[in-house]
């Protein structure tokens, strides 16, 4: 099994020691299955303005990078990619003013979907979105 998470779940996982402990006891024993979804190395370089996140990335991320397990969305992913932003857009009138922000979540779902990984996030809303045009193995935490 190949796991990938989303950029939430690292975000989560930096708010509160307590929090921090949880992300190493649920996740640190999948490691040597876990890979790192561009989009979400993307985001979390972002999002890395406090003092935890740059240890988190160094601690948990760049293991991932040295030893090949980071998945880019190939040319196919951003074109299916498009085409779920375009259905979404038909289809589900009210999400159109998220549809920006939805882009980088398809392409995490299509990285998990390109190796085979079960997807975990936080993001229940988006990611079951995604998934009517879209197969993925997914798993929603609790908050």
């Amino acid at each position: 099994m190949k796991y990938l998470l989303d950029t939430n779940v690292y975000l989560e996982a930096v708010r509160s020691e307590d929090k921090q402990a949880r992300f190493r006891k649920t996740f640190f024993p999948l490691l040597p299955a876990t890979f790192l979804s561009a989009v979400v190395a993307y985001e979390l370089s972002v999002n890395a303005q406090d003092r935890r996140t740059p240890s988190l990335l160094r601690e948990f991320i760049h293991p991932m990078e040295r030893t090949g397990r980071v998945v880019t969305p190939t040319f196919d992913d951003w074109l299916k990619a498009s085409a779920v932003m375009s259905a979404v857009g038909e289809r589900d009138r009210a999400w159109r003013s998220k549809l920006p922000g939805l882009l980088n979540d398809i392409l995490i779902a299509l990285c998990a979907r390109q190796i085979g990984a079960l997807l975990f996030t936080y993001n229940r809303a988006d990611f079951r979105l995604i998934r009517r045009h879209i197969g993925f193995s997914l798993r929603l935490l609790e908050g």
